[in-house]
Parts: C-alpha cells; sequence; structure tokens
C-alpha cells in the first residue's frame, strides 16, 4: 500500500470516526473554573481534573492548557521527492491573572512553550514557498511567547510587553487560520522578505505592543519589535535561536501597525489595512547595491455571509499584500477562502474548507535569473488546499487536507534534474488536535 493511500484510508476512517463519536459534554454550558473551552475535560470523568487541583489553580488566578497537535503527510506526486512524514507539536500555555495572584489591577501574565518533534513534509519533499505544514519547525523544546499584558481605561488600552510573536496579533483570521499552509497564517511576503523571517512561529523577540479600541466597531493595533529574532547573518534562525532564549537587543526595529472595522453588516465580520516598516540596509536582488529600509502594505477581510441554525454557517476571508521589488524575494501576495460550518447535518461543530494562495516572485529577482542565464526563471507558486475538521468530541479533532502546489519554489531548478523545473506538487495527509 502506498503511503498516500494509507494517509487517505486513515483520514476517513478518523472521520467516520468522529461522525459516530460521542457528543456528550456540549449541552450548550460552560465549562467549570480553569477547563478551557474547548478541552476534552469536559468529556472525561470529574471534568478531567480528579484531584481538583486544576479548579484550585484557577481559584488562585493560574490557569493552563496541555494540546498536542499531530499530523501525517505524503507528498505523493511533484516536488523535491515523494515520501511520507510525521510531525508533531506539544503545547504548554501557563496563564496567570496578576490582580488574583499579587493584586496588580488589569495586568495577566501569558507564556508559551512547545516541544517541536518530527520531520515536516515541506522542507524534506515539497520544496514550497508556501510551507505545507503551518507545524513545521526544527525539532526542539523551545520558549515562544512571554510577555505581561495591562489593560487601562476599562480596558480600551491594552499594552503588551516581552517577548511577542507579531502572528499572534497581526492578521489573524478565525477563517483562515481554518488551514494548514503556512501561508494562510504568517503570510510568505513576511517570511521571506522579513529579516530572518520576522518575528513568527515558531520564532518570538522582544517587543511592545499597544492596541485602542476607542469602540466596539474600531481599534488600532501598533508595535515595535526587535528587528531580528535570531542573528541576522546566521544561515538558520531556528538553529541559532534554538530554544528561544536569544532575547536579542539592539537589530534595526520593525514597526507593524493594522486598523480595524467591524463591517456591521448584521452578520459577524471585519476588514483590516495595515503596514509594516523594518529598518536597516538591506540588498538589491539584482544589483547587490544597498537600500535603506523595507516595507508592506496589505488589506484584508473576514466575513460570515450565512447562518443558519445548529452551528450553520458560511465564512470567508481574503487577503492582499505588497512589497517593493527591488529589496524583496516577494513582491505581491494575495489568498482566499471558504470555511463551512455545519455541513453534515447534526455535527455542528464540524467543517469544510477550500482556500487558494498566490505568491508572486519580484520582478528584480527575475531580471537577475536572466542576468544568470538561468534556464529557469522564476515566477510565482500558487496553493490549493481542502480540508474537513472533524469533531470526535469537544478539544479533539481530526483532519484530513489535500494540497495542490503550483511551481513549488516559485519555479526553480530540480536539483534532481538539471534543466527542468521542479514539477507540481500533491500533498494529502491529515491532522489531529487534542486541547485538555
Amino acid at each position: 500500500m502506498s503511503g498516500g493511500v494509507a494517509i487517505l484510508r486513515v483520514a476517513l476512517a478518523a472521520t467516520l470516526f468522529a461522525s459516530l463519536a460521542s457528543r456528550q459534554g456540549r449541552g450548550g454550558e460552560s465549562p467549570p473554573a480553569g477547563i478551557p473551552n474547548p478541552s476534552i475535560g469536559s468529556s472525561l470523568p470529574a471534568n478531567g481534573d480528579p484531584s481538583g487541583a486544576r479548579a484550585a489553580l484557577a481559584a488562585l488566578g493560574v490557569t493552563y492548557g496541555l494540546n498536542y497537535i499531530g499530523e501525517l503527510f505524503d507528498v505523493t506526486s511533484g516536488g523535491l521527492s515523494r515520501g511520507s512524514t510525521f510531525n508533531g507539536r506539544i503545547e504548554i500555555v501557563p496563564d496567570i491573572d496578576l490582580e488574583t495572584v499579587a493584586g496588580w489591577q488589569g495586568a495577566k501574565f501569558h507564556a508559551h512553550i512547545w516541544y517541536i518533534h518530527g520531520v515536516g513534509p515541506n522542507t524534506k519533499h515539497a520544496g514550497a514557498l508556501l510551507s505545507v505544514s503551518s507545524l513545521e519547525a526544527l525539532e526542539t523544546v523551545r520558549l515562544d511567547e512571554m510577555w505581561i499584558e495591562q489593560a487601562l481605561l476599562g480596558e480600551m488600552l491594552k499594552v503588551r510587553f516581552g517577548e511577542l510573536a507579531a502572528d499572534s496579533q497581526f492578521y489573524q483570521s478565525d477563517t483562515s487560520a481554518s488551514f494548514f499552509n503556512g501561508a494562510f497564517g504568517w503570510p510568505i511576503i513576511n517570511g521571506a522578505n522579513l529579516v530572518q523571517g520576522g518575528p513568527a512561529y515558531p520564532l518570538a523577540t522582544p517587543g511592545i505592543s499597544v492596541q485602542f479600541a476607542p469602540s466596539q466597531y474600531f481599534s488600532v493595533l501598533a508595535a515595535i519589535y526587535n528587528g531580528s529574532p535570531a542573528d541576522p547573518n546566521a544561515a538558520s534562525a531556528q538553529r541559532d535561536n534554538r530554544h528561544g532564549l536569544d532575547f536579542r537587543f539592539g537589530d534595526p526595529p520593525l514597526l507593524m501597525i493594522e486598523a480595524q472595522l467591524k463591517t456591521g453588516l448584521g452578520l459577524p465580520g471585519f476588514i483590516k489595512v495595515g503596514a509594516w516598516y523594518e529598518f536597516g540596509d538591506f540588498t538589491d536582488k539584482r544589483t547587490n547595491g544597498t537600500i535603506e529600509g523595507n516595507h508592506s502594505l496589505y488589506a484584508m477581510f473576514d466575513q460570515q455571509i450565512w447562518k443558519g441554525g445548529e452551528g450553520q454557517g458560511v465564512n470567508i476571508f481574503g487577503r492582499v499584500m505588497g512589497a517593493p521589488d527591488h529589496q524583496n524575494l516577494i513582491e505581491f501576495y494575495a489568498d482566499a477562502g471558504i470555511v463551512v460550518s455545519g455541513l453534515v447535518p447534526r455535527r455542528p461543530h464540524d467543517t469544510f474548507g477550500a482556500a487558494f494562495g498566490y505568491a508572486g516572485i519580484s520582478g528584480r529577482v527575475r531580471e537577475a535569473d536572466r542576468d544568470a542565464l538561468r534556464p529557469i526563471i522564476r515566477s510565482h507558486e500558487a496553493v490549493l488546499e481542502i480540508n474537513y475538521k472533524a469533531e470526535v468530541v469537544p478539544g479533539f479533532v481530526v483532519m484530513p487536507d489535500f494540497q495542490y502546489i503550483w511551481q513549488p519554489g516559485g519555479h526553480v531548478e530540480d536539483p534532481s534534474e538539471p534543466g527542468h523545473a521542479v514539477e507540481d506538487a500533491v500533498v494529502i495527509g491529515a491532522r489531529s488536535v487534542i486541547n485538555y
């Protein structure tokens, strides 16, 4: 049996199991204190807290999440090579209400610790710019974020400082977060153009963010970060800052700003516009000359367009982003997608999703390829992703996934076949998520 067929059978079996699984622990009730929502604890005896320790900690202002994500992928054709991979991540997420613990009014502490393991599908097999998995990263134990947030003016103003990841606040869209491909989270126009990929999974950097919401319909978010989450000259940012404990200061800063307007169309939705500017010197992709500074502009929306009964609904999202071509690999990025909830009767928490992403290689890079008489001229890369999320019980989901990637690497030469481009890749897989 081929790896692709095996993955497909596992995914179908998981989905069938989900359709037959118990729906206990729902009832529309909020989980007890200390239990995240959703959590498999709500389906376990004593809410998964038989000793009462979790509830006791919550009463003291201390809560935590313990989560696991596992993925199995098979690149069945195209890409750099064919084959299956497995990777996963354990997450520990402690939160402390500093007002309850220490009397510090309006303040809270948050941290995010990961154990990342396994080998992901992209680097080894697919070779895509639009990474097959948002989870794939160097195997290690890593501190991600660690910050304190202070609420002021009745929570109209929130100030967050510490070790920050920009992708936990900027570019946020619940609809786009339904997809596996990394491009639908932290877009490749940032990952490829910012120094060492910017402060985003799996790297964070010291910074401060300020969010001002003068009304329920409008808010502004601004942040300043140390410009590089690792040594700017390191061959691998993840290896250089392997455990997330290199709290760097002194690199040219990165500024980000984003404004959000809720649409007020009768159903939940928003429009966001934003920009970033990174100080420092950048290299012209054609002449190797020096260019001062770098920037990007973007606009995005997320809108529910239909709402039915029992959790049924249809949500859509779209994003468009641009950057100057002289100092950047990617000059244009756009994506769009749709997620349908409750498509299967009596399964209101299941979703079906489809999304498309496109990244355009900068004109300056294409000119450099022609200057170098390369047999393959880079142009663009695109991805189509289709998945289904099946809830087994609250806090436990399985997600079969299909991706088709056009021109992995942006249309580059296949190292195993000189003179030929890397072929379009077909990837099938499945993800399982357990939240406790």
